[in-house]
């Protein structure tokens, strides 16, 4: 497609196919159509079962390939190890019918769990049960486990699942999930609805083709599509007649550009009327892959087919095989180079049937990995584009000693830089090698794998990122400034009014236990807790999986607490993979009983997201929720936390290091039905870190109190601040940070 035809609004008239869909109220049930998220906790590679039900190595996988769509086979999932989990969104909000409206398939049982959101796939979440594996089976067994939605109230439209593991049991140590299916409503009134892609979903294909579901009494449809908002309003005009008839709910935009948001809109045409549409955005991947390696088999063949690497990829002078890779993926390419004075360079060539046209991407990089030998020879490496017209050369332009380098390495080419190669008609591509200027022998041999070659749009390199770029976007603009603003004149260092607080009714100072200082309350600890360094002498540590305390002889503080209450305590939390917090949480079924009392910190994502959960019966009223600002809130430093509710006047607020963070009215909920409490695990999981000073107050305390509470009566908190705003590092924001910024003003790193 010509970039001046995106630029401008695409409208096209569709001619209308009906099709029948099962009645509303029963919906009909379809697998996602969308990876909202997927969440490796630790860092590593994803891995799970092939469309074989093979593990072993074990297989990589890739969440949005295996769970997206129906499954590759009745064998392969995806593995959740505690605190991975994954989000997926259907093309329509999910509904309540007959029986359960959200099954699983769970592979291998052997008692493994997690935890079941339903969320509207844009942050906000229901935690509705657990999902149990069963009892032991063997090899890939699939276990079907149901959902019913009934009696769930949501201040949302639902249109996804979460799926988040909790459990180590089974042989791949974690939860199996082979797929996933909800009964939606496909109903969409007058107006059209369910896009595909969803609306604001991120890395979508250059070649994907939209489709919709139409209003019950279109006739027609009139698209409207481009990069410009302002074309795609209630006011755009369009063509008449178009271009080309289309089925009745796709349309094909034709290559769209690599990290491109574009917006469409479709108005629904009756005998009577036309029906504007909601405005709908997606953003485009921002690479495209050339070659990952991953279709070609090891070496022996595992199919009938063979596929090896070395049919698609011709070569002189090399010997190819495919070897495990440097990220994600599978498979690399292994090149084995050798040339002498006769044979003057070693090469392998693929060729595109038919020819790719990579401007049509908007491409600016060509970027590939290579992993060298200590053994190899200094060579010069090389890549050559060839349009089937001309040939291109371009030389390796770092140092030819990273051929000797045994760690992976990017290769990156800028493609304007390329005047005189027809990017639209790239015929093959080839690597390869030959004797290094240096190299008075005129010979060589060695080893390098090869991998991910992919065209990019422009990147914000980690090394090109500006000192005054707050938010890592390699511009220094107004967002920078307004992370400033945020905390213009704040120091680390305050002093606040304090009030001494009532006694409280349970006090856990945990100096080597967990008795309560204030009552009979005292604590057992279940798991392995140990004890460190506190703020005020000892702290309890958690280690996010097994470790807890449970409160004892919950009637005793909790059966003065009707209407009011505060939960405060120093907490750090660790630097590691477990950012599903439950800080503290009372008595709770899943599936049948929320808590009435639940803190939550730092969950799913770094900065990550707050609840504080209170009062009886659970609902959305009784929660105050949000996004951390700064991940240091609750990673790698003691902050202190003040949680409290007042049934009465119907107010929650959480209280930050002596300072009101957030509050909400409307919160008349009592706080009842607790029979037992625990810290440092609940209803979203266990607590990675360390907690100190803990306390809980049979009223709502004020910001002077909590103050007192929290320093000994001092009011002193002296800590470094969280903002990146502080550039020159004197712990407050004024105008020398300012000036530092202005030095930087509107600079663009972003490459090329």
């Amino acid at each position: 497609m010509e970039k001046g035809f995106l630029l401008s609004l695409a409208v096209i008239y569709l001619i209308l196919s009906l099709v029948s869909i099962a009645p509303a109220a029963e919906g009909v049930f379809e697998y996602p159509c969308y990876l909202v998220d997927a969440y490796d906790a630790d860092d590593r590679c994803w891995t799970g079962m092939d469309a074989d039900g093979t593990y072993r190595g074990p297989i990589r996988v890739d969440p949005e390939q295996w769970l997206v769509g129906p499954p590759l086979s009745e064998k392969s999932g995806v593995t959740l190890p505690p605190d991975h989990w994954v989000e997926v969104q259907f093309r329509g909000p999910i509904i309540d019918g007959p029986d359960d409206d959200i099954k699983l398939i769970e592979l291998g049982p052997v008692r493994e769990q997690a935890l079941i959101f339903i969320t509207d796939g844009a942050g906000r979440e229901r935690l509705i049960d657990i999902a149990n594996s069963g009892t032991e089976g063997s090899g890939v067994d699939p276990t079907e486990i149901g959902f019913d939605i009934s009696g769930i109230e949501l201040p949302f439209e639902p249109r996804a699942v979460r799926i988040l593991g909790i459990d180590t049991g089974g042989q791949a140590p974690g939860f199996d999930i082979a797929s996933m299916r909800a009964r939606i409503c496909t109903d969409c009134g007058e107006a059209a609805c369910n896009p595909i892609p969803v609306d604001d979903a991120k890395n979508v294909p250059t070649d994907a083709v939209l489709s919709f579901s139409p209003g019950q009494s279109a006739i027609k449809h009139i698209v409207h599509f481009g990069m410009d908002l302002t074309n795609i309003g209630a006011s755009a005009g369009g063509v008449i007649e178009p271009p080309t008839l289309q089925d009745a709910n796709t349309f094909d935009p034709g290559g769209l550009e690599l990290g491109t948001t574009y917006y469409w809109r479709i108005d629904e045409v009756n005998d009577r009327n036309v029906r504007p549409g909601d405005i709908w955005s997606f953003t485009t991947k921002n690479h495209f892959i050339v070659d990952d390696f991953e279709q070609y088999n090891f070496l022996p063949p595992n199919d009938p087919n063979h596929n090896w690497i070395y049919q698609t990829w011709k070569n002189t002078g090399v010997h190819l095989w495919t070897e495990q890779t440097h990220g994600c993926g599978k498979k690399s390419m292994g090149f084995s180079y050798s040339y002498n004075r006769f044979s003057v360079y070693s090469e392998t060539v693929r060729t595109f049937n038919p020819p790719q046209n990579w401007a049509s991407t908007g491409a600016k990089v060509l970027e590939l990995y290579f992993y060298g030998m200590s053994s190899n020879t200094v060579s010069q490496m090389y890549l050559v584009l060839n349009n089937g017209a001309s040939v291109t050369i371009v030389p390796y332009s770092g140092d030819a000693n990273d051929v000797r380098m045994e760690t992976w390495l990017p290769w990156r080419i800028e493609l304007d830089d390329l005047t005189d190669t027809d990017l639209s008609n790239i015929d093959s591509i080839a690597i390869g090698f030959y004797a290094d200027p240096g190299n008075s022998s005129g010979s060589g041999s060695g080893t390098v794998y090869f991998d991910d070659i992919r065209l990019y749009s422009s990147q914000c390199l980690e090394e090109n990122i500006p000192e005054a770029d707050f938010n890592g976007d390699c511009l220094v603009n107004f967002r920078d400034l307004e992370e400033m603003a945020f905390n213009w004149l704040e120091t680390g260092y305050n002093i606040y009014p304090v009030a001494a607080p009532n006694e409280p009714v349970a006090w856990y100072k945990f100096d080597g236990s967990a008795t309560d200082s204030a009552g009979s309350a005292h604590g057992q600890s279940h798991g392995n807790p140990t004890y460190a360094e506190g703020v005020y002498g000892r702290a309890i540590s958690f280690d996010g999986y097994k470790d807890y305390v449970e409160i004892t002889g919950t009637e005793n503080p909790f059966s003065k607490i009707s209407t009011a209450i505060t939960i405060a305590f120093w907490q750090y939390g660790a630097d590691s993979p477990h950012h599903t917090d439950t800080l503290c949480c009372s008595n709770y079924t899943y599936g049948g009983d929320d808590p009435a009392i639940a803190i939550n910190l730092g969950c799913w994502r770094r900065p990550g997201e707050y609840n504080w959960d209170c009062g009886r019966p659970w609902s959305f009223d009784g929660r105050l929720s949000g996004n951390h600002r700064y991940a240091s809130e609750w990673l790698d430093r003691w902050n202190h936390w003040a949680f409290t509710k007042d049934a009465e006047a119907g107010t929650m607020q959480i209280y930050l290091n002596g300072l009101l963070y957030d509050s909400r009215d409307g919160a008349y909920s009592l706080i009842s039905g607790i029979t037992s409490f625990e810290i440092g695990s609940g209803w979203y999981g266990g607590y990675d870190g360390l907690i100190d000073d803990f306390r809980i107050y049979d009223y709502a305390l004020s910001q002077p109190e909590v103050a007192y509470a929290a320093t000994n009566g001092t009011g002193i908190f002296d800590q470094v601040l969280m903002t990146p705003a502080d550039m020159n590092t004197d712990n407050k924001i004024d105008f020398a940070d300012f000036a530092l910024m202005a030095e930087n003003w509107l600079e663009n790193q972003i490459w090329p």
